[in-house]
């Protein structure tokens, strides 16, 4: 059994420890590029957004509005309600 490391940093918006790519409203310059895991393609943005993640998206941040896949992408995470 492998782990990986995963390096951190701390976001300049909230102040919190981010990883990889970081938190979208501040990511962190130096990764990218990057091969997305929904559409397998290698991209420079690290806001990256495709159709195939669309679907997948179920939080919002309350500090900045954006959408993400996961909560750790976020600085103030929030379910999106689906009702």
């Amino acid at each position: 059994m492998s782990k990986e490391y995963v390096q951190t940093y701390i976001c300049p918006t909230c102040n919190k420890r981010a990883s990889g790519r970081g938190h979208m409203c501040h990511p962190f310059e130096g990764a990218t590029p990057f091969e997305c895991e929904f559409c397998e393609k290698t991209v420079d943005n690290p806001r990256h957004v495709c159709s195939s993640m669309l679907d997948k998206i179920e939080y919002i941040c309350k500090n900045c509005g954006r959408l993400a896949v996961y909560d750790s992408n976020l600085c103030q995470p929030q379910p999106i309600d689906t009702d």
